[in-house]
């Protein structure tokens, strides 16, 4: 079903792997039977099949959220819809039905052109995890101080504003009923097991903004009413240089943490509950992992490296 595939594609052509191609191939034909006519010709115009010189980030959105919808649509085949226009004329990537319960998904996946510019540049780098207001005035500190020494500092780009947006743009998408039997979703694609660690702060850190002191107002995304972090995007991304990491198309190989909205219209406790038991996730582990106070935002992190990885569980490469 994959059909007019490019050679130099560098997903799907002659560097890829057969595992991947044949991954795509199946998710062609599981999602089949839920498309129209017209959005199935679209999945080839999405993965950009027929190009060599492809936009990476729109092939990379389109990938995720084509995983999270295959994994909803092989488990909750009667029920799945996919691009459900929830909101018309506005849709989400899709949604399903379990226990008497509606889960509208909408699937974000960052452009990390900009990290991606740091990451390459020779110097050295520096981030900051939450918002904090003394960081502008530091990093000029920290400027001069290396520039005096003839070396050179890089801070990475804060990326909280995209999720700020990707919550509003949710928002927007879902509809206004606010019954407990339907709970609306954000699903947000990161990269590496420290950016998953930075889009965590952006929620859960200084002023996050599923925190009382969120630095917008929580109001204009209270139709949000989880908001999942997983790393498909790193699972994706030039996967052929990734040794350690396969099942690239199986979103329950990924890892996944999940965070309710506490400004949420209204609690939907049980069905909310129920969706930490769709979704294979590390929420529970990562929550209750021990570590000293002052490194708690580095929690996930310190889990994956000192946890998953002394056991051979390689959910990140490396």
């Amino acid at each position: 079903m994959l059909k007019l595939i490019n050679s130099e594609h560098p997903y799907l052509g002659q560097n890829s792997s057969k595992e991947y191609v044949a991954s795509v191939q199946d998710m062609l034909i599981s999602l089949d039977e839920f498309l129209t006519p017209t959005e199935f010709r679209n999945l080839h115009k999405k993965l950009q099949v027929s190009k060599s010189n492809i936009n990476e980030a729109q092939y990379l959105q389109a990938v995720c959220e084509l995983t999270v919808c295959l994994y909803f649509a092989k488990n909750y085949q009667s029920t799945f819809i996919y691009e459900d226009k929830v909101n018309p004329p506005k849709d989400v990537d899709c949604s399903f039905r379990n226990d008497q319960t509606k889960y509208n998904i909408e699937v974000k996946c960052a452009d990390f052109t900009v990290v991606e510019k740091v990451k390459n540049q020779d110097s050295f780098k520096v981030s900051a995890l939450g918002r904090m207001d003394e960081y502008p005035d530091l990093i000029t500190t920290l400027k001069d101080v290396f520039e005096s020494s003839e070396q050179k500092l890089t801070p990475y780009k804060h990326l909280d504003n995209r999720m700020k947006d990707y919550l509003i743009g949710a928002h927007d998408k879902f509809s206004d009923e606010n019954y407990e039997n339907i709970v609306n979703v954000l699903w947000v694609c990161c990269d590496d097991v420290m950016d998953m660690t930075n889009w965590t702060s952006y929620l859960t850190g200084i002023k996050g903004l599923l925190t009382k002191a969120s630095f917008h107002d929580t109001s204009t995304f209270n139709k949000v009413d989880m908001v999942v972090l997983s790393n498909l995007h790193h699972r994706h991304a030039k996967y052929q240089d990734k040794t350690n990491i396969s099942n690239h198309w199986d979103m329950s190989s990924s890892f996944n943490i999940m965070f309710c909205n506490p400004g949420r219209k209204s609690n939907k406790e049980n069905a909310i509950k129920n969706f930490y038991n769709i979704v294979p996730n590390f929420s529970k582990e990562v929550s209750n992992y021990s570590i000293s106070g002052e490194l708690d935002a580095l929690k996930l992190s310190m889990y994956v490296n000192q946890e998953l990885r002394s056991k051979g569980l390689h959910f990140f490469n490396g």
